[in-house]
């Protein structure tokens, strides 16, 4: 069977599964209430189902590194996204809570598997030139899913249920794993018309060749030493924390409790709210490469990133504190908007910290950083729940949506400590 050699294709199959992945982290606050009335699941309850994915997720980042790295991103990705096909069976098809937990927390298990492969197969195909755009675009094939979360996700659901809703998204899961089992490869293929491509080729291979049996051996060590670096590293700490709070309550507030808070702050029905929502969707999704480019072009990580923090912080506190007295959608349109696109800002803190630790390391300083914001979502949704143990008002979710604009401070003030990557990089050069 002939493979895939083109790598914006193998990249798009890929960035399928990537995409599939972020559409179940935004989809239970959608089907919040259809889960409540089938299964009897309190605000707790649903709280703790939208985690269980945050959780799997966040453990598995420095594992699934390790094991991309050993295996290669084929054979991961394949065992990851048959995880997330039976979990979506196995969600749909669940008769009480506890296996609607599992069942979740197995679909968190498989999607961890894809971020660290697709940027594994980012650099075996794509050119170090080419590999902050082709992230980049990453970003916003991975949002794209998140908007398929919201407004059109209510109107499948609407239509087929909750579980017709997730028998479809098993079916669409089949696709990237029929297509990356049959046709693609973890390196591009041997024979390339460009004599560049031929040459890159040859130099890929000869850096992938398997190792001695002294360095398989010194395996272990290697990623001891590595984990000893990154953890002992302030400014990944730093870096860290700005992930877990911020992109914490970017998650936590587009897949969970969002709909909920724009439904009884400002009075309107859910089916509007899942619109609203796809708007701070289009947001990131605008942000994510519009960030990076900024960023890029003034090279600067540190500037860029305290700049959209402080339009973020802006942002919640006219959304929390200052528009509901107005009840006005045509004001709460764009600074759903803006702070959507602000929100994504910190994916700077993923480059920051690749320029800050050494190049052998990164994949390991990747999937460290890359916990935070999983352990921040899953904190935020435990805390916003506590805020609704007695009753859902408008008061009460406006009370728990001050953890956005808290966490946007602490995230702000945090981005004092950081230190500027590429001034480092340049500093040794000189």
């Amino acid at each position: 069977m002939k493979k895939i050699s083109s790598k914006y294709v193998v990249w798009l199959v890929f960035g399928l599964a990537f995409m599939i992945g972020f559409f179940h982290r935004y989809s239970i606050g959608i089907i919040a209430d259809p889960l409540r009335e089938d299964l009897l699941l309190s605000t707790a309850g649903i709280s703790l189902l939208s985690s269980m994915y945050f959780y799997t997720y966040g453990f598995l980042q420095i594992p699934c590194g390790i094991m991309v790295d050993a295996q290669g991103p084929r054979r991961v990705v394949l065992m990851g996204m048959s995880a997330v096909f039976i979990g979506s069976i196995f969600f749909a098809l669940s008769p009480t809570p506890i296996l609607l937990y599992i069942a979740r927390a197995l679909i968190g298990f498989g999607a961890a598997t894809v971020f660290t492969s697709i940027f594994k197969i980012q650099a075996l195909w794509f050119k170090p030139t080419e590999f902050a755009t082709i992230a980049g675009m990453t970003a916003v094939i991975g949002n794209v899913g998140g908007m398929l979360a919201t407004a059109p996700f209510y109107h499948l659901t609407n239509a087929l249920g909750w579980r017709g809703g997730h028998l479809i998204l098993a079916i669409i899961t089949l696709m990237p794993i029929l297509i990356i089992y049959g046709w693609i490869t973890d390196r591009p293929p041997a024979k390339n018309d460009a004599e560049e491509g031929k040459e890159e080729y040859k130099k890929l291979e000869k850096s992938t060749e398997k190792q001695p049996q002294k360095q398989l051996q010194k395996q272990p060590q290697k990623i001891t030493e590595g984990l000893k670096v990154v953890v002992s590293n302030p400014y990944a700490w730093v870096n860290a924390v700005i992930l877990f709070m911020v992109f914490g309550s970017y998650m936590s507030f587009s897949g969970l409790w969002g709909p909920h808070f724009l439904r009884y702050v400002y009075e309107i029905p859910l089916e509007q709210a899942a619109n609203l929502i796809m708007i701070y969707m289009a947001g990131v999704l605008i942000g994510s490469p519009a960030i990076g480019m900024i960023s890029d072009r003034l090279q600067k990580r540190k500037r860029v990133l305290q700049t959209a923090l402080l339009l973020l912080v802006a942002g919640w506190a006219m959304m929390i504190l200052i528009l509901p007295a107005f009840q006005k959608m045509w004001l709460l349109i764009p600074v759903l908007f803006i702070t959507g696109s602000v929100s994504i800002s910190p994916m700077l803190c993923f480059t920051n910290t690749k320029e800050l630790i050494p190049q052998e390391y990164t994949g390991i300083a990747t999937g460290f950083v890359n916990m935070a914001p999983f352990f921040g979502t899953s904190v935020i949704n435990s805390l916003f729940a506590w805020f609704l143990r007695t009753e859902e008002t408008a008061a009460t979710y406006q009370a728990g949506a001050l953890l956005f604009l808290l966490a946007a401070i602490i995230g702000f003030t945090a981005s004092f400590l950081m230190k500027e990557g590429l001034e480092t990089k340049a500093n040794k050069m000189h």
